[in-house]
């Protein structure tokens, strides 16, 4: 598994006091915990065009989740017929122990977002397996999908199938599912038309924590973006396929 550098993540521990006086210094889970919940929920919330339902089970030092979208753009005041609406997904795994991303394959490792002015938009890359051509989520070079993935539509919902799992203790890894039209001819080809945010912890005994998921807010958007400027950056040298220019349905 390559690494790549997160400066600062853990040079600012808070310090409180116990009931007797005594000082506490927070461990990094628990402050990583709370990071986390704090920007889950900072900012308003985005406008998904549709509706959302994620179910998990704990899995090996993971969990094995499902997430399906029903379709609906009247929800955004849009109009659009779209007969393929897919994912793309992208995720952010770090290190408590260490501060470090991870990632679990060198292609991935190679287009983690890094140097942002702003933090938050740090460490994210797209979620490919190592060797696909193609950003969408499950998707086969030939253009057929996974059975992770099950395309959906206005009248049925697109699902996708994900397994995070066999991740070292003290590991942080949340993740940004975003269903998108791909469908040529569709007057809303390649708008993104909703944002998902899904977070979970391994713990130092292997368990994974239970799952924070919700419609993400705002700045999840700016991060999307920022994974998706570098996979495209580094798409032909990678021998990979260059998303299309993106646009966003709604809010």
């Amino acid at each position: 598994m390559r690494k790549a550098s997160l400066k600062g993540t853990e040079a600012f521990l808070p310090t409180s006091r116990a009931s007797d006086g005594s000082k506490v210094v927070w461990t990094r889970h628990v402050w990583a915990i709370s990071i986390l919940s704090l920007a889950a929920g900072c900012g308003p919330a985005t406008v998904p065009c549709g509706g959302f339902s994620f179910t998990s089970e704990p899995y090996t030092r993971g969990i094995d989740m499902t997430l399906s979208f029903d379709f609906a753009p009247s929800a955004c005041d849009a109009s659009c017929s779209c007969n393929t609406v897919v994912y793309i997904q992208i995720v952010r795994v770090i290190d408590l122990a260490t501060g470090e991303y991870l990632a679990p394959g060198e292609e991935q490792a190679a287009r983690i977002v890094t140097g942002s002015p702003t933090p938050g938009l740090n460490g994210w890359a797209v979620d490919r397996l190592e060797g696909r051509a193609w950003g969408y989520y499950g998707r086969y070079d030939d253009g057929s999908f996974a059975e992770t993935l099950t395309p959906g539509s206005n009248t049925a919902d697109a699902i996708l199938r994900d397994m995070p799992s066999g991740w070292p203790d003290r590991t942080w890894l949340d993740f940004l599912s975003v269903p998108v039209c791909i469908a040529a001819g569709s007057s809303c080809v390649n708008q993104l038309v909703g944002y998902y945010y899904w977070l979970f912890l391994v713990g130092t005994n292997g368990v994974p924590t239970d799952p924070l998921h919700k419609v993400a807010v705002e700045w999840h958007r700016d991060a999307f973006d920022e994974a998706i400027d570098e996979w495209n950056e580094d798409a032909a040298s990678l021998g990979k396929n260059a998303f299309p220019a993106l646009t966003r349905m709604g809010s």
